[in-house]
């Protein structure tokens, strides 16, 4: 379950007719920039930003006045953490509401428990390169990643899809195990990869340019 590996903070919604002082004040006691809004009955209408109560002009007017029901962004109670993170990101929102089947509001995830939550996989904290590649869509393959990286002794610790530089690329971050990447990057490259840039490989650029060199003398003679 989502509570077992995600924390969840009992953070009480606003209603419509919580004026909008409270509302700024509340936000600044829990260290956020946006709250969920209920009914009178508990159900979610949507959330209301730090910027909109500021800008309503009468601190004493009621937070119905400035939350949109249109921007109700909200997760389903025991969702994944990676849902948790889409709906945080595309809204970019402090603050994810978790509702019921009934549409209720019933708590929510904070975006400091969810950086926390991520930080502490071995994906983040587990030392090793990190090597930014480019393919063609059509010579993508997953099964030619994970041989490159497993026929040099290594493990794949995450791999994450970027927006492309071009249409019809495939462009992805991928992080193993170890810190000298140079063999994993020569079998890629192989497969039709091309290596954008590399992290966390203190060796890769010495490797490069003693390969260099040694291209350099070839061609001398």
């Amino acid at each position: 379950m989502l509570q077992e590996s995600l924390h969840i903070e009992p953070i009480r919604a606003l209603t419509k007719d919580t004026v909008i002082l409270e509302a700024v004040e509340r936000m600044e006691d829990h260290k956020v920039s946006d709250l969920p809004v209920v009914d009178e009955h508990g159900k979610y209408v949507g959330m209301v930003g730090e910027d909109a109560l500021l800008n309503a002009g009468d601190d004493q007017a009621k937070v119905s006045l400035v939350v949109n029901p249109a921007h109700a962004p909200f997760v389903m109670a025991e969702v994944h953490p990676f849902e948790v993170l889409a709906v945080a990101t595309q809204y970019r929102l402090t603050v994810v509401p978790v509702l019921d089947e009934s549409g209720r509001y019933i708590s929510a995830y904070l975006l400091s428990d969810l950086v926390e939550f991520f930080r502490g996989t071995p994906t983040l904290m587990q030392p090793g390169a990190i090597l930014v590649y480019s393919v063609d869509g059509a010579q993508y393959s997953m099964s030619a990643v994970a041989a490159s990286v497993e026929q040099n002794d290594a493990k794949i610790l995450g791999l994450w899809l970027l927006t492309p530089d071009a249409p019809g690329e495939i462009k992805f971050v991928l992080k193993v195990n170890v810190a000298h990447s140079s063999p994993i990057v020569q079998s890629l490259q192989r497969y039709g990869f091309r290596l954008d840039d590399v992290f966390g490989d203190a060796n890769f650029e010495l490797d490069y340019q003693q390969r260099y060199r040694h291209l350099m003398n070839y061609l001398k003679y």
